[in-house]
């Protein structure tokens, strides 16, 4: 009789050992941050922890007995079936990653596949413990495309080289034949143009460069609202031949930028031409610069009304070769080489946008373009 109350006794404590054991681990689970479920072979929810229901905007309840397709698309239910699969065919983990899109938002996780087995070592379910792995992903593309625009500075760099030295002799040659015309010959002005358009692409080069090397000696200053005057007068005639509405906004007594005057008006060039790609007749065109005196710098808005950039689309318009536009219309470097003078000079340049009108705001692409202000007060830097 003793025994049997001993017996018991230690039958009741490794009872009561094995419940708390259960609530601790049903307790981390249930705490845990992590999309951890459990399925049968043919792919049926067992169990559900509430971090998982939550995201789905449900409670465990609901979801088990239900197939994957409950929570998943079709697409990543049948990815997730083939490898539940080779978990009970095989009896190892097996491990994958995917991407849930939930409305204009994506989600990357990493999910590792395991085998719960019985005492005679069948696997009787599946656990998955998936992890939200979306913000290593951005980093991983982010590292990727610093990669790339390095890679495309040393091209740059070449590229720029090699067609440096034809230019060099066109414009050499165009000289000797300039000294040798009448000013007043048809000769003389078609000369004349060969030069210009020989060192706009002398221009363009170096822009190019701006990604390969980092400027020499001081950094050159000059008036944002001079450069942006003088590229509406070169774009007016198309943006009036497109029927587009401009609107300034300059404020007065801005203090110069930190840029050189022909390479920051690339850059409001660039701007204007692909907003104006965008847009189509009746659209308005908006300019605005204003001194953010506080941060020492001037800030430059240009926006306009077409039809946006695509979500998928905006973390590559600052790559290089990367265009929207038809073949023929674009080469994809615009933007690319402007990113590349606004970094050169310490500034940054932005971009939002929106292809329909919704609450956040009416359809339309907006670039914000900040450079340092020069001035010798406290709240200016130099």
């Amino acid at each position: 009789m003793k025994r049997c109350r001993g017996l018991e006794q230690e039958l009741s404590e490794k009872t009561e050992a094995l419940r708390k054991s259960e609530e601790k681990y049903r307790s981390l689970v249930e705490s845990a941050e992590d999309f951890i479920f459990t399925v049968d072979e043919s792919g049926r929810f067992q169990s559900v922890n509430n971090f998982t229901a939550n995201f789905f905007g449900g409670t465990p309840s609901q979801f088990v007995g239900q197939p994957l397709t409950v929570l998943f698309s079709e697409a990543i239910a049948t990815q997730q079936r083939k490898l539940i699969r080779m978990v009970f065919e095989f009896g190892k983990s097996v491990r994958d990653e995917f991407m849930l899109e939930m409305g204009e938002h994506h989600t990357w996780l990493s999910a590792n596949f395991m085998p719960i087995k019985d005492e005679q070592e069948r696997v009787v379910a599946v656990l998955c413990i998936a992890r939200d792995i979306t913000e290593n992903k951005k980093l991983e593309n982010q590292l990727i495309n610093t990669e790339k625009l390095a890679s495309m500075g040393t091209l740059a760099a070449g590229v720029a080289h090699e067609l440096n030295n034809p230019l060099g002799v066109m414009l050499g040659f165009t000289d000797l034949l300039l000294e040798k015309c009448d000013k007043d010959s048809q000769d003389y002005q078609d000369l004349k143009t060969i030069e210009r358009h020989s060192l706009h692409c002398k221009q363009v080069v170096e822009n190019l460069l701006s990604y390969a090397r980092q400027g020499e000696g001081e950094a050159e200053y000059c008036d944002i609202n001079e450069a942006i005057e003088e590229i509406v007068g070169v774009v007016k005639h198309s943006l009036e031949m497109n029927d587009v509405e401009l609107r300034m906004a300059l404020s007065d007594d801005l203090p110069k930028v930190k840029g050189d005057l022909r390479q920051v008006q690339q850059v409001f060039l660039n701007l204007i031409n692909n907003a104006v790609a965008a847009m189509k007749g009746g659209d308005v065109l908006e300019i605005q610069t204003a001194l953010d005196a506080g941060q020492g710098k001037v800030r430059v808005k240009v926006q306009d009304t077409g039809h946006g950039i695509r979500d998928e689309y905006m973390e590559k318009i600052f790559d290089p070769f990367f265009t929207t536009k038809s073949e023929g219309e674009g080469t994809g470097l615009g933007l690319f080489v402007s990113h590349g003078i606004v970094t050169k000079y310490e500034g940054t340049i932005t971009c939002e946008s929106r292809t329909e009108d919704g609450p956040q705001g009416p359809r339309g692409t907006t670039f914000i373009v900040i450079l340092r202000a020069r001035g010798k007060g406290a709240h200016y830097e130099a």
